[in-house]
């Protein structure tokens, strides 16, 4: 019998153990051929081929993508402004302006006719380049704005021939019976010269040294000096009637000129006093002739009062004004020319050197609005003092020039003329609907300052009158000084008017701001700057831009036109929609009081800061805008800034820009064109970020296709020396 636990036998521990480890050494898989994959996986070579191809495919598909959205971007002219402000190259309002462009669906081309060739000027050279720039840009804003590079000055004639040629078929009918005309005043001519030349053999001209002048003046006049004149004016007239767009009214001034000089000859030749300095026998002939001379000056009149009554076109001067320096914009059925001084206006720096500010921009706005506007909505000026607010030298005419800009028509009125010995002025320019008053506040000036409230009642009755017709207002209005108060018998002019679109005026209060003059010593001075607005459609788009309320000092511690208290009522009325436009900056120094000798702020007598100063209201159809500051749009503030560069050129930043754009916003509010509420280019110069050069942006699209590719590449290798880790 064997023994159970003998080693080898079958049974025991470790023949199972040794069993169960031959089953174990059955199942395991036998070892890949060399160059195989364990499991039949992929080689290592396999590896790089499989992940250099995904690599491959995946570099190639970025770059076909990228490179597909860069030409849709190119061919769709398709940008996108990725600056905080929105205003990479163009202002606010021209970017809704060039929106209203695009909503309208007519094309505008624009035309830079500044020399650009080695040949010219190295100053024209740069402002064409400056112009070529603004161009561009408003194509890249604007898909229905585009640049237009003629290849001829032929060329150029025939499209403004196709978009104004049709305004003068009056002018050139009229102009085409010239040659009719000129041919019947020559025959008669030569008539007249013939007859006085069978005149020569008289015994009264030959010995008689005056009458041989007198004769021989009257000879060429009718022979020589009237012929030569028509005849050299026809062959002008032709020549010129032969170009693919003349000037038809340079040509029709040009024809009366000279029909003027004959008309002129013919009536004098016929006057009696003309034929008292002639012989008897010249006498006659003249006073037989003088019947033909006056009928044929006749017939020169009806033509000539013909050409007279043609009516001016609107394109008219812009074949006078297209010269090699200037920018061309060309609308569908008008065109603008806009001249290199209107594009690069002169400025003095301080140190008195003379720099040219581009302006173009303004320029072009100015120009498109005209192009796409049917009316010219009326801003009309009104104050007591009929002195000159507007025109050149005024102290509102920079704001008035701004508005001119704008495609606004402006007027200047006032209830009172100028002349003392009429004290009715004529009636306002324009009223009612559709059309702007600014009430500028002035104080009475000269005799007026004794009339009290006599000046105030004829201009409040007109404003009333004018607001009832369905027109609105902007009014200009400031505190009243005890003096005004006791001048006007207490009555606060405006007031009234005012609380009807539920605008409390209170005129009483000045708001100041306390400054100190001296080591511990303080005043509260009428004048507050703010660059923080109220929400309003009007003053929402120029927030963090600088204004100023000021006054005018007329001795120590006296103010005129100081800013005073505009602010909507409590309780409107029924229909009235009012809201604060302005506030003052909400600080302890600043404050509203009727006592402006004092340096400190009474509680219990003064308003506290953020003092209400404008306001706007709506009450139908009709919109009224108050600003408490008559100041506030004078020369002085607009223009104050200093000259800078941005992207290379001198520029003017404004020390407050917020005064004029808040005034043109308030206008295009009370206007009901709401679009064009926005910063203007003026008052965002000094934030623009150049757009990129084009050799830059060439760099920048070579690297939209290499860098992703690059990218595609690194991380393919990553991958590849992660995998081959593993």
């Amino acid at each position: 019998m064997a023994d159970d636990n003998k080693p080898g036998q079958p049974g025991t521990d470790e023949t199972a153990a040794g069993a169960a480890g031959q089953g174990l050494l059955k199942n395991k898989p036998a070892e890949p051929p060399s160059g195989t994959a364990p499991g039949g996986g992929l080689t290592v070579r396999q590896r790089w081929w499989r992940y250099g191809s995904n690599t491959a495919i995946l570099v190639g598909a970025v770059v076909v993508v990228v490179g597909l959205v860069d030409w849709l971007t190119a061919r769709f002219n398709v940008r996108k402004d990725c600056t905080t402000g929105g205003i990479y190259s163009l202002a606010p309002r021209t970017h809704r302006l060039l929106r209203l462009v695009q909503r309208g669906g007519k094309t505008y081309y624009l035309v830079n006719l500044f020399p650009t060739g080695p040949q010219a000027d190295p100053l024209e050279q740069a402002r064409g380049a400056r112009v070529r720039q603004l161009i561009q840009e408003y194509v890249w804003a604007c898909p229905r704005v585009k640049a237009y590079q003629p290849r001829s000055h032929r060329a150029l004639m025939q499209q403004l021939r196709r978009r104004i040629g049709n305004q003068f078929h009056g002018y050139r009918a009229s102009l085409l019976k010239s040659a009719a005309q000129a041919a019947q005043i020559q025959a008669f001519l030569k008539t007249q010269a013939t007859a006085i030349a069978a005149l020569a053999g008289e015994a009264a001209i030959k010995g008689n040294r005056s009458q041989e002048v007198n004769y021989a003046v009257l000879v060429d006049a009718f022979s020589q000096n009237m012929p030569q004149l028509l005849g050299q004016t026809r062959r002008r007239l032709v020549r010129k009637m032969r170009a693919t767009l003349p000037d038809w009214p340079s040509l029709v001034k040009l024809w009366r000129e000279a029909l003027d000089n004959v008309h002129a000859n013919l009536i004098t030749a016929a006057a009696k006093g003309f034929r008292a300095r002639f012989s008897p026998a010249l006498q006659r002939w003249l006073a037989q002739r003088q019947v033909a001379m006056r009928k044929e000056a006749k017939i020169i009149g009806h033509y000539e009062a013909e050409l007279k009554a043609l009516k001016p076109v609107k394109s008219g001067g812009t074949l006078r004004r297209l010269s090699a320096d200037c920018l061309l914009v060309m609308g569908p059925h008008r065109v603008k020319v806009i001249a290199a001084s209107t594009l690069f206006v002169p400025r003095k720096s301080v140190s008195g050197r003379v720099r040219y500010l581009f302006e173009g921009e303004e320029a072009v706005d100015a120009a498109l609005l005209s192009l796409m506007q049917k009316h010219r909505p009326k801003v009309v000026f009104v104050s007591i003092d009929p002195e000159n607010l507007i025109s050149a030298g005024g102290p509102l005419s920079h704001i008035a020039r701004r508005l001119r800009r704008g495609n606004f028509r402006v007027y200047q009125w006032s209830p009172q003329s100028p002349n003392p010995q009429m004290p009715q002025a004529s009636p306002p320019p324009a009223s009612g609907k559709g059309v702007i008053w600014v009430v500028v506040d002035l104080p009475p000036s000269g005799p007026q300052a004794m009339y009290g409230m006599t000046p105030y009642g004829p201009l409040e009755q007109q404003i009333n009158k004018h607001l009832a017709a369905g027109g609105d207002a902007l009014f200009l209005v400031g505190a009243a000084s005890p003096q005004m108060m006791m001048s006007m018998q207490g009555q606060i002019p405006f007031k009234s008017t005012l609380a009807g679109y539920g605008i409390r005026l209170r005129s009483l209060y000045t708001v100041v701001q306390r400054q100190q003059v001296e080591p511990g010593a303080y005043v509260a001075a009428p004048q507050f700057t703010v660059s923080s607005y109220p929400a309003t459609v009007i003053s929402k788009p120029i927030q963090s831009l600088r204004s100023i309320f000021v006054s005018y000092p007329v001795q120590h511690g006296a103010y005129l036109m100081a800013p005073t208290v505009l602010a909507p009522m409590s309780t409107p009325p029924k229909g009235v929609t009012a809201q604060v436009l302005v506030r003052s900056p909400d600080s302890p120094s600043v404050w509203a009081t009727t006592q402006t000798q004092k340096a400190t702020f009474d509680p219990s007598a003064d308003l506290p800061a953020p003092v209400p100063v404008a306001a706007m209201a709506q009450k139908g159809a009709s919109r009224v805008v108050a600003i408490g500051n008559p100041l506030f749009v004078a020369n002085d503030l607009l223009e104050s800034g200093q000259l800078s560069f941005s992207g290379g050129q001198p520029v003017v930043v404004a020390s407050f820009p917020g005064n004029a754009e808040l005034f043109l916003n308030s206008i295009y509010w009370l206007a009901h064109e709401a679009n064009l509420i926005a910063a203007g280019p003026r008052a965002t110069v000094a934030m623009r970020i150049a757009r990129l050069s084009p050799s830059t942006d060439t760099l920048v699209r070579l690297i939209s296709f290499i860098g992703p590719a690059l990218l595609a590449v690194v991380c393919g290798l990553m991958v590849f020396l992660k995998r081959r880790k593993v």
